[in-house]
């Protein structure tokens, strides 16, 4: 001590961090620090340490990690009772020293990125160990006192060079987190049975199966199992049992086929399945994503037993068969029922009254096959003017008779989860109707297109919500454009592949759209719906996602999860909906705009449709759109320009795809009618070549749609002309 220190004022030395430095040596002086409970060494180049060291006692930290230590350490560590963590990572060592398993209290020790060839005989006596690090060493077995590290919650054994577990793990109670990937292990490891398994990661062996006691030892807490880059040929069934499963990786394996069982894991979001030979799976479905393999999986069996799932995860085709057995399980009193009376028993006759006081009917699973004959507008409880809201839901039910119709104060209808395939378009005229709802029946697009296109519909000026989920549609049903009063549509779980042509500027009240879960490869023009503001389309084989989506202004919500697409990065969409559409909008040039609709006819599928169910016209019934930037000075002149040019464009490319539907045997007629529609398509040509050659104000959309219709019409004088020289 220098003459002018004074004892009071000093303090012991407690810690010391010496780290990134280079230092090649350490005093042997060291073991007078007697104080000392944390060194620190680490990025230095020591290659030995001094016998002083261990007299450190009061020792309970020691990092030595990446220096150049090598060859065998000193016995000397044994003295270092008091050590709870150890840092001997990125060396050169290849062995430890036995007496290591004289630190009773050690809790984590670092090992890896050495050279190790084996582990201390000892280690066992470590009972306070929590986390040992080892990866990257040379290890090829584990040394039998392993199994007594009951307190081991973290181990981490990856490249290495272990070709079998034996028993040791089966013992290891607490243990959370085990990595044994890069390894030569050949048989599948024998876990603990413990509740606290959390991350299994397995990938880079050598395993051709799965030991299904073993690994349902794990069953209720295991989230992560990675299996990838193996030789596995086929999974057990029940490893769907490992119901809180989030992460599956089984990549680059010899698998063929998946359980149906892995479809009902409701947590499962990260399933990794390429490089497999997986034949019984189409291509479409394993790009889509997770989702849509699980959805796919759940067509092909049910859960297996014990595993919780929700009900909209049943497969359909399950659930209908489970309806065929009810039903033939009660056909002898269903028969009878008939048979005796079209009424429903008298005992039921109080629900009737009841409904008549409160406004609510529900007769859901009834087993009913028609609608009972009280349930109508001219009966003896006056439903005509009482009924407000009427469930069906979970019958037998094959179609809705005009009986509904008589039911005129109905506000909510809800038919779901029948068999459903017509409903009478008289039920399209009920005038006070908002909420319709369809899901799980098997209604087609003529059938739903049948049932709007009444002419004495009242559903495009009340309807606010139209669930047609869970149905057979497999295009848009081109008559829901007349319900300009809609706010919310839902069509997911369908078969629909695309939205091409559809005139969704027409629906001027949507707000939310569903079409998640069909087979989309187009979005057509949603964009042009003007309030919309949450669109979901998981789940369909979407390559390209408009980037128009971004110009909406009511948007707030999006949903694109399990696309195939590629517009959008995952790191984006993972950021939520917000961000997409910011990211959407700039990729599109600045100050850009959304141009006025093309017209729904230049879809051949709605033209076809329309040619079968024509529309009311009703465009100056519908609420005008402002959501278009304006290229006039006067607001008043685009609104009268879009009367004046929109509409009749809209005409006369209908007459142009009518045209083009007719039959062979439609498109006969005289010389004289043929000269006249030459002289009107060559009116029509003119018009739009002059608005072409004047092209100040028109946007590169506008001008490629022109072009577009003028093509058409030209193709169109071809086929009259010729028919003139015929």
């Amino acid at each position: 001590m220098d003459k002018d220190e004074k004892k009071w004022e000093c303090v012991d030395l407690v810690k010391i961090d010496l780290s990134h430095n280079a230092i090649p040596s350490i005093s042997d002086e060291i073991g007078a620090l007697a104080t000392v409970s944390s060194i620190k060494l680490c990025q230095n180049t020591l290659t030995s340490l001094p016998e002083g060291l261990f007299e450190l006692t009061a020792l309970t930290y020691l990092d030595l990690s990446h220096n150049q230590l090598q060859g065998k350490l000193s016995e000397g560590f044994g003295a270092l009772v008091n050590l709870k963590e150890l840092g001997l990572a990125a060396n050169k060592l290849q062995t430890l020293p036995d007496a290591i398993g004289n630190l009773s209290s050690l809790e984590v020790l670092r090992i890896e990125e050495n050279a190790l060839i084996q582990l201390p005989a000892r280690i066992g006596q470590l009972r306070r160990l929590h986390t040992l690090t080892a990866h990257t060493n040379q290890l090829a077995a584990l040394p039998t006192s392993f199994s007594e590290l009951r307190s081991l919650q973290t181990l981490d054994l990856r490249k290495n060079r272990l070709d079998t577990m034996s028993g040791q793990l089966s013992t290891l109670q607490s243990l959370k987190f085990l990595d044994l990937r890069q390894n030569k292990i050949v048989v599948f490891p024998n876990l603990p049975q413990s509740a606290a398994l959390d991350q299994v990661f397995l990938g880079y062996n050598a395993l051709a199966q799965i030991d299904e006691d073993s690994i349902l030892r794990a069953k209720d807490s295991m989230t992560v199992l990675e299996l990838r880059d193996n030789k596995l040929s086929l999974l057990p069934a029940n490893i769907a049992c490992l119901y809180r499963l989030k992460t599956l990786d089984l990549s680059n394996n010899d698998l063929s086929d998946l359980p149906p069982g892995l479809g009902y894991l409701k947590h499962l979001n990260h399933l990794v399945i390429d490089g497999n030979p997986l034949r019984a799976i189409r291509r479409s479905v394993l790009s889509a994503g997770c989702e849509a393999v699980k959805k796919y999986l759940r067509t092909r069996g049910g859960p297996p037993s014990g595993v919780d799932v929700l009900e909209e995860e049943i497969d359909e085709l399950q659930v209908q068969r489970e309806r065929e057995r009810l039903v033939k399980a009660a056909s002898s009193a269903i028969g009878t029922r008939a048979a005796a009376s079209a009424s429903t028993p008298v005992r039921n006759q109080h629900v009737y009254r009841e409904a008549a006081s409160s406004g609510t009917l529900d007769l859901t699973d009834q087993v009913l096959q028609s609608i009972p004959r009280e349930v109508s507008g001219d009966g003896a409880h006056n439903f005509s003017s009482t009924l407000l809201h009427l469930n069906l839901s979970k019958n037998h039910l094959t179609r809705l008779p005009e009986q509904i119709s008589g039911l005129v104060s109905l506000m909510s209808l809800t038919v779901e989860e029948n068999q459903l395939q017509t409903v009478d378009p008289s039920i399209a005229t009920l005038p006070r109707l908002q909420l319709l709802r369809l899901r799980k029946n098997q209604l087609t697009t003529n059938a739903v297109n049948e049932f709007l296109a009444n002419e004495e519909s009242s559903l495009g000026s009340c309807i606010k919500e139209l669930d047609l989920r869970n149905n057979q549609l497999t295009q848009m049903p081109s008559q829901l454009r007349q319900l300009a009063s809609m706010e919310t549509l839902l069509l997911s779980f369908n078969k629909i592949e695309s939205l091409d042509g559809f005139p969704w500027h027409e629906l001027g009240k949507v707000s939310v759209v569903s079409i998640s879960d069909n087979r989309l490869k187009s979005l057509g023009q949603i964009y042009h719906t003007p309030m919309l503001a949450s669109l979901s389309f998981e789940n369909n084989n979407l390559t390209q996602v408009p980037c128009e989506l971004g110009l909406c202004p009511h948007l707030r919500a999006i949903y694109m999860n399990a696309n195939p697409q590629k517009t959008v990065r995952g790191g984006v969409m993972a950021k939520g909906s917000l961000e997409i559409i910011m990211y959407l909008k700039n990729k599109l040039p600045i100050n850009s705009v959304l141009t006025p609709p093309t017209s729904w006819k230049e879809s051949k599928a709605m033209a076809v449709q329309d040619a079968i169910f024509p529309v009311k016209s009703n465009i100056k019934n519908r609420p005008k759109l402002n959501m278009y930037a304006a290229t006039a000075d006067d607001p008043e002149s685009v609104e009268e320009e879009d009367e004046a040019e929109v509409v009749p464009t809209l005409s006369r490319i209908s007459s142009h795809r009518q045209h083009e539907i007719r039959s062979p045997q439609d498109t006969g007629g005289d010389s004289k009618g043929s000269s006249t529609d030459l002289a009107t398509i060559d009116g029509q040509i003119a018009s739009l070549e002059q608005q072409l050659d004047n092209q100040s104000g028109l946007s590169a959309a506008k001008r490629y749609a022109l072009k577009k219709e003028l093509a058409l019409l030209r193709s169109s004088r071809i086929r009259e002309a010729r028919k003139v020289t015929a």
